[in-house]
């Protein structure tokens, strides 16, 4: 019997062995090419990790932020960011909206007045540089605000402060995003301490989350930690450990979306912070839906700025609002896989454009690209997401995104007539389906009557299934033939 219990034993070991040997990752840990003499921290990725951010004070002058652009032959000489968030005495780290549109940074005697002696700000890229600085009066108090980070939804805010109120000397807070601004910050009970929290990140899958902390029980200094996010509570609290964590300080750790590679700073043996990469990151985020596109004129082919909407038809709520790039026309966003979307891309001057997509679960960690052109108002049209059931005229509860949507575009053009047209699919008789599309068309135009629209301004006619917009081979192509179009018709 102890005979055998030994060589039971013996097993369990080498099978445990194995075990760790499996989970143990070789992390391959170098320092990125643009590095300064200067403190390199705050790096944050947009565009799917085309471009990072990162402050530094290159040259012994001001903290400012730079950006660097990922190449072929590797990352680009860093550039100073253009527009006005760097007129302060002291600009720190910034927080990016995916699409790399919209960013929250903190700043030190910032040119636009601000509350405390570090505060956040936001601002907005306008034809290639950042401008609209605002003070977020919501977010701020009177002490330290700042290393900011988004939810790749731009809906949850972490920042820190060491305001009055904290269990520790800084404290990470949250807030969320309303119509009208920012809630007022709460204390992030489960990640902190009565030491010294820093340098938030929300990865792109909303879920996980780092961030650094010098309580007891880590490896020196500074460490990184992780844990999950969930609703508006974090769990599963853990210390990332080594290789990534060391004798030194360690913070800003930025896990890139669908990939092995994750970038954080660390204190060199001269005392200042580099950039590093580690690969593979030994704890990555989960694979998320990228959906990314251009914007364009429809005649010129021009790129376009635009506002871009990204709802859930089930749930009906508004997933993302973006915006595409006024110079490049493309535009980016983190989704979850796995459910029915509908994209809206609108411009003044232009005619709304919306496209429906169902997005399997299968498709987590793959890139879709939604290449999204706009016609002018003059003589425009556009197909609607607006949906029946079969062989009905009722409007789908699906469809109320985009009515509404036709009510804002008429309400901002108040002299835009329009005509709604019904085509169906080739089932059924001539005369059936030509009731029948005229019935949809009459049901989108009584839903803009009950808003307040005026009569005089939309009208309808059914075309039933002469004007089929693909050949009718299947369900698929059928479903595509049953639509209702939008024309301008002044």
């Amino acid at each position: 019997m102890k005979k055998i219990n030994l060589i039971n034993l013996a097993i369990l070991l080498f099978c445990f062995a194995g075990f760790v040997s499996a989970q143990a990752q070789k992390v391959e840990i170098s320092p990125v090419q643009f590095n300064t003499d200067a403190d390199d921290f705050g790096s944050v990725l947009s565009q799917n990790g085309r471009f990072m951010y990162f402050t530094t004070a290159i040259s012994g002058e001001k903290q400012k932020v730079f950006t660097v652009e990922r190449t072929s032959g590797g990352w680009s000489i860093p550039k100073e960011l253009g527009g006005d968030v760097n007129d302060a005495t002291q600009a720190g780290a910034v927080a990016l909206t995916p699409d790399g549109q919209y960013m929250i940074f903190s700043a030190f005697e910032q040119s636009v007045q601000g509350l405390g002696r570090t505060d956040l700000f936001s601002a907005r890229k306008i034809d290639g540089n950042w401008k609209e600085i605002r003070n977020l009066s919501e977010l701020n108090s009177s002490e330290f605000d700042a290393q900011p980070t988004l939810s790749s939804d731009g809906q949850t805010l972490l920042f820190v402060s060491d305001r009055d109120g904290g269990t520790g000397g800084t404290d990470i807070y949250m807030s969320q995003r309303t119509k009208t601004g920012w809630t007022k910050p709460v204390n992030v009970v489960q990640l902190n301490s009565p030491s010294e929290e820093m340098t938030p990140v929300i990865a792109a899958d909303n879920k996980t989350t780092y961030f650094a902390s010098n309580r007891v029980g880590g490896s020196g200094g500074f460490d990184i930690y992780t844990g999950v996010k969930s609703g508006n509570s974090f769990d599963n609290i853990k210390n990332i450990q080594s290789p990534i964590n060391t004798s030194a300080d360690e913070y800003s750790y930025t896990s890139l979306a669908n990939s092995t590679t994750a970038y954080f700073s660390r204190v060199n043996v001269y005392g200042d912070l580099d950039i590093m990469m580690a690969v593979p990151n030994p704890f990555p985020s989960e694979p998320v839906l990228i959906v990314e596109g251009i914007v364009r004129d429809a005649s010129s082919k021009d790129p376009l700025g635009s506002d871009i909407t990204i709802t859930d038809l089930k749930t009906g709520g508004k997933v993302a609002e973006l915006r595409s790039d006024d110079i490049s026309g493309e535009y980016y966003a983190t989704l979850t896989a796995g459910r029915i979307y509908s994209v809206t891309a609108s411009k003044l001057g232009y005619v709304f454009y919306s496209e429906r997509f169902e997005v399997p679960p299968s498709y987590s960690g793959n890139t879709i690209t939604k290449n999204i052109s706009l016609y002018p108002i003059a003589n425009g049209s556009t197909r609607l997401l607006i949906f029946f059931d079969y062989n009905k005229s009722d409007l789908q509860d699906e469809s109320t995104p985009e009515l509404e949507r036709i009510i804002e575009f008429l309400r901002e053009n108040p002299n835009t007539k329009v005509s709604f047209e019904g085509h169906t699919d080739d089932v059924g008789t001539d005369d059936f389906n030509d009731k029948l599309s005229e019935k949809r068309a009459n049901s989108v135009r009584q839903y803009l009557l009950q808003a307040g629209i005026e009569t005089v301004r939309v009208k309808t006619k059914g075309f039933g299934k002469r004007k089929p917009l693909i050949e009718n081979k299947d369900e698929d192509s059928r479903a595509q033939n049953r639509r209702v179009e939008m024309k301008i018709t002044n």
